[in-house]
């Protein structure tokens, strides 16, 4: 019988490494995709005016930029999904 804070113990003995996948996929396709992202609204990119660079959180590298959501990409958010679930 194990006692009690044995998961605890062993998640706290866990030591953080580098992930074994290979990143080339996941770059390719943020080439393919110019590496600058709108909002994803009903099966379409919808772009805006304010961008933000976002980064791998390993290694600090510069991944992409995505636009900031406006009140206007919220409506058409919710009316997609309005639609689609009726």
């Amino acid at each position: 019988m194990q006692r009690h804070g044995a998961v605890r113990d062993t998640f706290l003995s866990l030591s953080y490494g580098p992930a074994p996948e290979d990143a080339s996929a996941a770059h390719a396709w943020l080439d393919d995709h110019g590496r600058k992202f709108g909002q994803f609204i009903n099966n379409q990119w919808v772009h805006g005016d304010k961008y933000r660079k976002s980064y791998c959180p390993g290694t600090g590298e510069e991944l992409a930029e995505t636009c900031d959501g406006t009140a206007a990409h919220v409506d058409a958010a919710v009316a997609a999904a309005r639609a689609a679930f009726g």
